[in-house]
């Protein structure tokens, strides 16, 4: 956010004290400062929804100490994973077949969704 130069009406930034144009001290106030860093920070935020509202979300976490995307690896637990596939929670939309999770090769026509995809094979 630019401030207005009293003598000149030009535009000063907030770190500077003295006008570019006129060379007039100009003195920002500590509210006129806050409320340019809220508006910094505003139209920030604005900027991030808007790329995600074209974009959209990520929608997968990816973890950079294993290289993997999904649950992170340490998240199942012998109660959690009740087919030791090594998938939880929503990698995991069988939880009693361990060939059933995210990932998993999709055989077409067989009638399970093996990868968790929504389909048997309409998901390809």
């Amino acid at each position: 956010m630019m401030f207005t130069c009293s003598s000149c009406s030009s535009f000063v930034p907030p770190k500077l004290s003295v006008c570019p144009a006129c060379r007039a001290e100009v003195v920002h106030s500590t509210g006129a400062r806050v409320v340019a860093g809220v508006l910094t920070l505003a139209g920030g935020s604005v900027f991030a929804m808007t790329l995600t509202a074209c974009y959209g979300a990520i929608n997968e976490p990816y973890y950079p100490d294993s290289g993997t995307t999904g649950d992170a690896p340490s998240s199942c637990t012998a109660a959690t994973d009740t087919d030791a596939d090594g998938y939880c929670g929503a990698e995991d939309c069988d939880d009693t077949n361990a060939s059933i999770h995210v990932g998993a090769t999709e055989t077409i026509g067989d009638g399970v969704d093996s990868d968790c995809g929504g389909g048997d094979g309409t998901d390809l």
